[in-house]
């Protein structure tokens, strides 16, 4: 697989301060724009929210295409690989939020949904009145408080947001979700290891103590996981670290050396040369663009 492309929004420049992003659209707009087909592509530190009213398509997940029809609800991780064939003509509604301060909101307003960012979902919603009104209502308040964008209502629209995911996790857990066209082994394994990942972070660190526990070679792994996401495994290693980092040093108060030792690192000087090397800062100059509110 190619060199996947990363964008704040699709077709736009990588976002510099994600902190404070959160971006409501129609699907069509975009959509439309394109001739209905997103290449495939990620986003480093966004999560992207769909809630499609009408037509449908196909969304590729990390090697995996699922077929889709409104109405459904489509959430995509920071760093998933996804692409979409759309139907001429669909719509519905489609946030953009920074991922890290919605996890750190998360953790500590409703911590049984922390794993709900651990892998992209895509799920058929009944046709019941009630529950589209829910999810309609949520999504036009999210809009009217992205209008302006002050702090105040990106305070208000995250609040919202953290609604909209505890009625997703509901829904989820009563019915069954939409499952991969094409059964892919491979989707599969790498799906595993970003679970390891997410949950050893501290713990394991090299690609061939992953690879162990997934009873695999490094090799494989390593080819595995070009050929999906078009990553290498110590990429996607790294870039969880730091995702993980940032936002401990943008939302916690630990110091560097606390937030180093979380994370597996006894010195917290060489944390601060890994952090630096796939940043451009140092774990303080992080910290302290942060609080002055500058672009990262």
């Amino acid at each position: 697989m190619s060199s996947i492309p990363s964008y704040a929004l699709y077709g736009e420049t990588p976002e510099k301060r994600w902190f404070e992003t959160i971006h409501y659209e129609p699907i069509s707009r975009r959509a439309k724009h394109y001739a209905w087909k997103i290449d495939p592509h990620q986003h480093d530190a966004l999560v992207q929210l769909l809630y499609v009213q009408k037509k449908g398509g196909v969304v590729h997940l990390d090697g995996n295409s699922v077929s889709f029809s409104a109405p459904c609800f489509i959430l995509i991780p920071a760093q998933t690989v996804h692409g979409f064939d759309m139907g001429a003509g669909i719509d519905g509604s489609v946030v953009t939020v920074a991922q890290k301060p919605l996890e750190t909101l998360i953790s500590s307003g409703v911590p049984a949904l922390a794993d709900i960012f651990d892998k992209p979902l895509v799920m058929a919603l009944p046709d019941t009145p009630r529950i589209h009104k829910t999810l309609s209502t949520l999504f036009e308040l999210i809009e009217l408080e992205t209008v302006n964008a002050g702090k105040a209502e990106l305070n208000a629209a995250s609040a919202l947001l953290l609604a909209l995911l505890v009625q997703i996790r509901r829904l989820d857990q009563s019915q069954h979700t939409l499952h991969p066209t094409q059964n892919s082994r491979k989707a599969e394994q790498v799906e595993r290891f970003r679970a390891l990942v997410n949950n050893n972070l501290g713990g394991l660190k090299t690609v061939e103590e992953y690879a162990e526990k997934l009873g695999t070679s490094a090799g494989q792994l390593r080819r595995i996981c070009q050929e999906v996401i078009g990553q290498s495994p110590l990429h996607v290693i790294n870039a969880r670290i730091i995702h993980a980092a940032q936002r401990d040093l943008a939302y916690s108060t630990m110091s560097v050396q606390q937030v180093a030792y979380s994370l597996g690192y006894d010195d917290a000087a060489y944390f601060s040369r890994f952090f630096r090397k796939q940043t451009g800062l140092t774990p303080s100059e992080f910290r302290e663009r942060v609080k002055a509110n500058e672009p990262i």
